[in-house]
C-alpha cells in the first residue's frame, strides 16, 4: 500500500494503473475504520484491479463545530488496518489540498429533494458538502467503481444523483452495512459511546427489525400508524433522544403510506445518546 498526500502523486498513481488497463475502485472514508469500511475494501479488490481508499474529515459537511472537532482521527490504527487489507492507494490530502480557495460549499445541485428530507431536515447544506468533497475526489481518483456504505443511505442517493447530473464515468455501488453481534450498525461515533449508552444504542436497530417483521406480515396497513408505533417506543426507550424514524421509498426518498410488498422501503432511524448522534436502516423489499 502506497500512501500519497498530494492529488498531482495521486494523479501519476493513476495514471500508472490506467496504463496497464486496471480497473479502479475507490472508496472514500473520514476513517476512524472499522469492518464496515473494509467491507468495501474487500468489495473493491473483489471487483477491480485496484483499490484506493482515501482518510479525509471533511469539514464542509459538518454543521457543529463541537462535531466537527471531536470527530475520531486515529490514523495509525487506520493505516495498519489497510495494510491488512487489499488496498493499493491510500489518499491522506490536508483541508488546503482539496480546498485551496477555503473550505466553503462552492458548488450546488439540485437533488430533486433527494436532501430535503431525513438528515436534510436537521443537517441543512449538508448534503452540499458531501456531494462537493465526492465529486472533487472523484476528479482526482477517477474510479471505475465508486463505493459506499448502506449505513449512510441517503448519502449514497444523493452522490448517485450527483454523478448523474455531472454525467461522470463511475458506477456508483450500495454495500450492506456491518453490525456487531448484537445487531448495532458499525460506526466510528460508537468509540464515543459510554457503557450505558452502547448498551441503550442498541435499540435502535432492533426497533428497525421489529418494524421491517410488522410490516412483512401486514402488507396494506397503513404504514403511518405503524410507523408512530415504532417511534413511540424509542421516544419512551431509556437514554434515547430521537430525532426521527421514518419509513420512505428507497428510490425517492418520499414517505409512503402504503406498501404492498411490491416496491422497496428505507426503515430509517436518527437518535441522540448522550452527545453522540447514530444513525441506522434497514431495506425492506420483495424477498427480503
Amino acid at each position: 500500500m502506497v500512501s500519497l498526500t498530494q492529488k498531482a502523486d495521486l494523479a501519476e498513481f493513476v495514471e500508472r494503473q490506467r496504463k496497464r488497463g486496471a480497473t479502479l475502485g475507490f472508496v472514500p472514508t473520514m476513517g476512524a475504520l472499522h469492518q464496515g469500511h473494509l467491507s468495501l475494501v474487500e468489495r473493491s479488490a473483489q471487483e477491480c484491479d485496484c483499490t484506493v481508499v482515501s482518510i479525509f474529515v471533511n469539514p464542509t459537511q459538518f454543521n457543529q463545530g463541537e462535531d466537527l472537532r471531536l470527530y475520531p482521527r486515529p490514523l495509525q490504527a487506520d493505516m495498519e488496518l489497510l495494510r491488512s487489507t487489499p488496498c493499493d492507494a491510500l489518499f491522506l490530502p490536508e483541508v488546503a489540498e482539496i480546498y485551496p480557495g477555503g473550505a466553503v460549499v462552492q458548488q450546488q445541485w439540485d437533488f430533486a429533494g433527494l436532501d430535503k428530507g431525513l438528515e436534510g431536515q436537521f443537517r441543512p447544506g449538508h448534503f452540499d458538502g458531501v456531494a462537493q468533497v465526492v465529486k472533487i475526489l472523484l476528479d482526482c481518483v477517477q474510479p471505475d467503481v465508486l463505493y459506499l456504505g448502506q449505513k449512510d443511505y441517503q448519502q449514497y442517493a444523493v452522490v448517485r444523483k450527483m454523478v448523474q447530473l455531472e454525467q461522470l464515468p463511475v458506477d456508483v455501488r450500495v454495500c450492506p452495512i456491518i453490525r456487531e453481534p448484537d445487531g448495532l450498525a458499525m460506526s466510528s461515533r460508537n468509540v464515543r459511546l459510554g457503557a450505558l449508552e452502547r448498551l441503550q444504542a442498541v435499540e435502535l436497530s432492533r426497533t428497525l427489525f421489529a418494524l421491517a417483521d410488522q410490516l412483512r406480515q401486514s402488507q396494506g396497513a397503513d404504514l403511518v400508524e405503524q410507523g408512530q408505533l415504532a417511534r413511540a417506543w424509542l421516544q419512551a426507550s431509556p437514554g434515547i433522544q430521537l430525532e426521527y424514524l421514518e419509513i420512505v421509498d428507497a428510490q425517492t426518498l418520499a414517505p409512503v403510506r402504503q406498501w404492498d410488498g411490491s416496491g422497496t422501503l428505507l426503515l430509517c432511524v436518527a437518535a441522540w445518546l448522550g452527545g453522540v448522534r447514530l444513525i441506522d436502516n434497514v431495506l425492506l423489499g420483495p424477498g427480503s
